[in-house]
């Protein structure tokens, strides 16, 4: 189990507006083997992660939502810094929400930048066919990504729903056994809060997402760490 790292004697906390911009120019690099495995446990959520590569890791802020959209701290672990290996982390979220929670990571690079994962929601043994394992939730370019599960081949058909109960997009898309990946353009889309459906005969999925501006990106609690 990797050493949750403290930041307690070396954080210093800043006000920052994040931006894409800001963002595209970090050296902070993660590549994952696959999605983040989420389990609840007598005392919270147990979750599992493993990177392939690493690029300037310094630490990953782990981030909770009940809605997808609004993230709070919830710890943090030490990275691998430069690794081209395989490295598992753990962490154990010792707070019960009693609604459903979904969690992200912020990989954060020597100079204080960072980058942010894709949310990540906890595996559901169901009946389901098919089952969300991540997507990126707040949306700064043009495209909704996310990654499916499913039990077997099959066609997928989407929405995209705004706040007053408009469809503003609809399609489908064939989907085999095992991962999959579904994009749907957004570029179109006004900035706001949308609904994801995803269908399969009478089986549904959704997923809220919510696209903003580089402007209207929200203002994040900035930790600096000093090695």
């Amino acid at each position: 189990m990797k050493k949750q790292f403290n930041f307690a004697s070396v954080k210093v906390l800043i006000l920052i507006i994040f931006s894409f911009g800001f963002a595209s120019l970090t050296t902070a690099k993660c590549v994952y083997l696959k999605p983040m495995n989420i389990k609840k446990m007598g005392m919270g959520f147990m979750l599992s992660w493993e990177t392939s590569e690493e690029a300037d890791i310094q630490a990953f802020v782990i981030q909770r939502s009940t809605n997808g959209i609004d993230f709070k701290n919830a710890g943090d672990v030490k990275g691998a810094g430069y690794s081209t290996k395989v490295t598992s982390y753990r962490f154990l979220d010792l707070i019960h929400t009693g609604k459903k929670t979904c969690y992200r990571l912020l990989h954060y690079a020597t100079d204080g930048s960072f980058t942010i994962s894709e949310t990540f929601f906890m595996d559901k043994k169901n009946n389901s066919t098919f089952s969300i394992a991540s997507v990126n939730s707040t949306i700064t370019n043009n495209e909704i990504s996310l990654t499916l599960d499913a039990k077997k081949s099959m066609t997928i058909n989407y929405e995209v729903v705004n706040k007053g109960g408009q469809i503003v997009k609809k399609g489908s898309q064939k989907i085999n056994t095992g991962k999959n990946f579904v994009n749907i353009n957004c570029k179109a889309f006004s900035t706001g809060a949308y609904n994801v459906v995803l269908k399969n005969g009478n089986k549904n999925s959704n997923i809220t997402i919510k696209k903003v501006s580089e402007r209207e990106m929200p203002q994040l609690e900035y930790i600096v760490v000093h090695m």
